[in-house]
């Protein structure tokens, strides 16, 4: 008694990822929010604006990992 099957800490394993991959999905959803409120704000300087789209990029492959992460934490 007191140990922990394999299969039990696997599927601990992939609770802890599922969590952790929401989070992620949440602040970056957050991030590109606050991109696009940028991106409005910052229509008169071009030169600040010239960065919001690395930032959105940045983040968008961000969430792609989040979803590779989900995905394979759910298998």
């Amino acid at each position: 008694m007191g140990e922990t099957e394999p299969a039990d800490e696997l599927a601990l394993l992939r609770a802890e990822i599922a969590d952790g991959a929401h989070d992620l999905s949440n602040a970056l959803g957050a991030i590109l929010n606050y991109v696009a409120f940028l991106s409005e704000d910052l229509g008169d300087n071009p030169a600040a604006a010239d960065y919001l789209p690395h930032l959105a990029s940045a983040a968008h492959r961000a969430l792609g990992v989040v979803e590779r992460l989900s995905a394979s934490g759910a298998r």
